[in-house]
């Protein structure tokens, strides 16, 4: 295996879901949210080297922005 093809291995994550790959990108940093574009699950990106997602589970959010809104009805 070159090392070409083990650098663009660890570029992705897979989706717990559908199993598709999910790109993660030079400019994301442990902490972001990525996003599946096949099925819409929401990931945690944990670690860049190797990559490491974890599910972020429904009504936890990661931005400060979310905690401000408040939703009357």
């Amino acid at each position: 295996m070159s090392k070409h093809s083990h650098d663009e291995a660890e570029e992705y994550g897979k989706c717990s879901i559908c199993l598709e790959h999910i790109p993660v990108e030079y400019y994301f940093s442990a902490g972001d949210t990525l996003v599946c574009y096949e099925c819409g699950t929401e990931y945690v990106l944990l670690s860049k080297n190797p990559v490491q997602l974890s599910i972020l589970e429904e009504g936890e959010y990661q931005d400060d922005e979310y905690d401000s809104l408040r939703f009357d009805d």
